[in-house]
């Protein structure tokens, strides 16, 4: 039978650094949409590029969810972190650029990505689950 323990704020914080790649969650028109993307953090926040033309720019602004884990299916264990807060355009170029979020923040898809978004959390919660 398997463990679940809530993971502390600083737990949850700790395993947002520790990744580069999550999962953002977004409602449309035609129901719930996930997205993976590559991220990194700016203090709280959690900062990702996208295109102009990309289905997250159109929700700058709105709610969202942002997922992160880690599982081991062989070894039933894992860890998963949920952070809820606002999508905001990040539209002061220079700031992004002398932040260094520009550098740290490398695309792993193709095109351009020029939008910088970050979300800013509402509730951040985990979960560690361990045999």
């Amino acid at each position: 039978m398997a463990a679940i323990r809530e993971l502390t704020p600083a737990e949850c914080a700790d395993r947002l650094r520790r990744t580069e790649v999550g999962r953002i969650a977004v409602s449309t028109a035609d129901g719930p949409v996930i997205i993976p993307v590559n991220y990194t953090m700016d203090g709280e926040c959690v900062v990702f590029r996208t295109s102009a033309y990309a289905e997250l720019a159109a929700h700058a602004g709105d709610r969202v969810a942002f997922e992160v884990d880690e599982i081991e299916p062989d070894m039933r264990r894992g860890w998963s972190v949920l952070v809820v807060g606002t999508a905001q355009l990040l539209d002061d170029v220079d700031d992004v650029i002398e932040s260094g979020l520009a550098k740290a923040l490398r695309p792993w898809a193709p095109g351009v990505r020029n939008l910088f978004i970050k979300i800013t959390p509402r509730r951040v919660t985990g979960r560690d689950v361990r045999p």
